[in-house]
């Protein structure tokens, strides 16, 4: 069974960790992240702030669990729909970009936060009993491999290589690299110009990849 060496403790710890995602998501479609108080949050969660700190140290460490868990999902999603290549890459961005326009201070906050931060920061970890509640009906979903943004790009761009759609490089740490940064400049040009986020991502990210 799904479930076998996962704990009562364990399921109940995933199942909060995840409805403060659920919550917090709620809210940030609403809210700004910088808005959002954890005191409202704990509110709604009907928890409390050492319960909620517990889980996520920093309240930013709520955000970089947002991200490793849509990165979980989509990684799915290209697994189920056996999606490779550079077709996965865009379909990567294409929903990157509906993440920007859905929630859009996550990101400006999270390059905000990467930026001023001394150190690397490591995202909250997706347990086994996190991975079956997301995926209830998915039979190996714990053995399914957890990455991270860039981690999904390195591992696409590599099946191009092989797949030859990619032929003018073969350094996919360079390519990662030149995505990465084309992302965050995409995202705060388009803020600063008033731009829809999606389409100058689209725009800018199909020109790197054309140069391959």
């Amino acid at each position: 069974m799904a479930n076998e060496g996962i704990s009562l403790r364990e399921r109940k710890s995933a199942k909060l960790k995840l409805l403060i995602l659920s919550i917090a998501k709620t809210m940030l479609r609403q809210q700004n992240f910088q808005d959002i108080h954890v005191t409202e949050l704990c509110k709604k969660a009907g928890i409390s702030k050492v319960t909620f700190f517990r889980y996520f140290p920093q309240k930013e460490d709520l955000l970089l669990y947002f991200m490793r868990v849509w990165a979980f999902e989509l990684s799915m999603e290209l697994q189920k729909n056996d999606i490779k290549g550079i077709k996965a890459v865009k379909l990567i961005f294409d929903r990157y970009g509906n993440l920007c326009e859905n929630y859009h201070s996550v990101i400006l906050h999270l390059i905000k936060y990467h930026a001023v931060s001394p150190l690397v920061l490591k995202p909250i970890s997706i347990k086994k009993a996190e991975k079956l509640l997301l995926f209830p009906h998915e039979e190996e979903i714990q053995n399914m491999e957890v990455l991270a943004f860039d981690k999904l790009l390195e591992k696409y761009m590599l099946e191009a290589i092989f797949q030859t759609e990619v032929t003018k490089s073969s350094d996919v740490s360079e390519m990662v690299s030149m995505l990465l940064t084309t992302t965050y400049g995409s995202i705060l040009v388009a803020k600063m110009r008033q731009l829809p986020v999606k389409a100058v991502l689209k725009k800018n990210v199909n020109a790197v990849l054309e140069t391959y």
